[in-house]
């Protein structure tokens, strides 16, 4: 594949200001991530429904742009699957040899493929979340697979802003997979056919690049900055707006921009003027966020103490100020900033704090997120103390085995806990439900 080639002849009436943001980022990635040199296999793991239900069919032409070859996981047919010629079906035993092979990426379509990809530990997992489809949302099976597959995640995609903005927050590697601005921002060649990129496609493909080549994330900064940059025009003509203006800081905290708090604060303000009657936690309580990152815990944990809107976030707020009394500044400040879900941040924080309370505070926030493997290397012999930290020792290390594929080990550990746990057979049972969607997802079963 020929080098990305910079935008030159888009029709510059097509959102003039958005197309200039992205045009803004595309020297600084032209110049950032060389393409591959060897051919990489793509092992696809699909969603139901044949290749018209793939969420994602201009990122696979993107990964066949890279001199890639990629192979479908079904039990069906290709002519069944309805797939391009490029493609091609193959089993998932033939899917686990594939992954055994050098230069070989999982691409994970669905999340109810966790259990088994997991188990097969690919050299690189790239996830490609869908939008929930029939009932898929309701079930509690969909948030914690999302959960634990982007854990396992080299590079995570996603077309819900929503979803984007929490992984961030968990310093996820990801990829907003959507935006505003149909015109290209530049081109990549796959033989004689020129391929058109959207900003989001450009930088996915960099991303992609930097993850195979084992280069630092330096994605993630710019296509914030472009999302930030779109904010603040759609802000400057919509006017002030507690959603616009919310936004806006969100990517402005993101980007340790000094502006996020302004931003913040007029959101509120509207909130507050719409009537909303959460916008103290929903709005307000983020200002303790900003302070927190920036270093003012004092004044962070005020925020906070004035949006403890229960009665157990005052017993909180009341310890957390016993706390800074104390001199434990850099704990309130992990504790401030995972209540609002900035668990990167929170995470740098403890990581640099160091000794026991940082190592339980880190091992809270993976458990929370369910980065099941990180927690349990977490867990000392000195932990399980009582028959409540064995159940809880058992429990994590039951899922992790789960995860690795080593099935009966797990139900035993799921088992011995059953008469304590009542979840325990919750967790079997979720091992039997993602055994059989991935069946329906094979095309083995309706």
């Amino acid at each position: 594949m020929e080098p990305f080639e910079p935008l030159t002849d888009a029709d510059p009436k097509l959102n003039p200001e958005h197309t200039d943001d992205s045009k803004k980022a595309a020297p600084e990635l032209s110049m950032s991530t060389p393409s591959a040199n060897e051919a990489v296999q793509y092992v696809l793991f699909p969603r139901k429904g044949g290749w018209p239900s793939f969420p994602y069919p201009d990122i696979a032409a993107l990964l066949a742009a890279e001199q890639g070859n990629l192979y479908y996981v079904s039990s069906r047919t290709a002519a069944e699957e309805e797939l391009p010629e490029a493609i091609q079906v193959i089993s998932l035993s033939e899917a686990e040899n594939r992954l055994q092979e050098p230069n070989t990426a999982a691409v994970v379509a669905h999340p109810y493929w966790l259990m088994a990809v997991a188990s097969l530990k690919p050299e690189v997992c790239i996830a490609l979340l869908p939008e929930p489809a029939g009932d898929e949302a309701a079930s509690p099976l969909w948030e914690s697979s999302i959960s634990r597959l982007v854990g396992i995640a080299d590079l995570v995609g996603t077309s819900s802003e929503t979803r984007y903005m929490k992984l961030l927050f968990q310093g996820i590697r990801s990829v907003w997979l959507g935006g505003e601005d149909p015109s290209p921002v530049g081109y990549v060649h796959q033989g004689s056919t020129r391929i058109a990129l959207r900003d989001y496609e450009l930088f996915f493909l960099h991303a992609l690049r930097q993850v195979l080549s084992g280069i630092p994330d330096s994605i993630t900064p710019l296509q914030c900055r472009v999302r930030a940059d779109y904010y603040r025009q759609l802000r400057s003509k919509a006017g002030p707006h507690e959603t616009i203006s919310f936004l806006l800081s969100a990517y402005e905290y993101l980007l340790h921009d000094s502006h996020a708090a302004a931003s913040l604060q007029e959101a509120f303000t509207h909130a507050v003027f719409n009537g909303r009657q959460d916008c103290v936690v929903s709005h307000y309580r983020f200002l303790s966020a900003i302070h927190a990152k920036s270093g003012q815990v004092e004044e962070a944990l005020q925020v906070f103490g004035i949006s403890a809107a229960t009665e157990q976030e005052r017993h909180h707020y009341e310890q957390l100020c016993r706390w800074l009394e104390a001199g434990e500044n850099q704990l309130v400040q992990a504790e401030l900033l995972r209540i609002n879900d900035d668990y990167d941040t929170a995470l740098r924080i403890l990581d640099d704090l160091g000794g026991e309370t940082a190592r339980h505070w880190k091992f809270r926030i993976y458990q929370e997120t369910e980065r099941v493997e990180s927690a349990l290397a977490l867990v000392h012999a000195i932990d399980i103390l009582d028959g409540a930290s064995l159940m809880q020792y058992r429990q994590l290390s039951g899922t992790a085995l789960a995860l690795r594929g080593e099935r009966h080990g797990a139900v035993r550990l799921f088992l011995e806990t059953a008469l304590e746990d009542e979840d325990a057979l919750a967790r079997i049972m979720e091992m039997e439900l993602l055994d059989h969607a991935v069946q329906q997802l094979l095309g083995e079963v309706p």
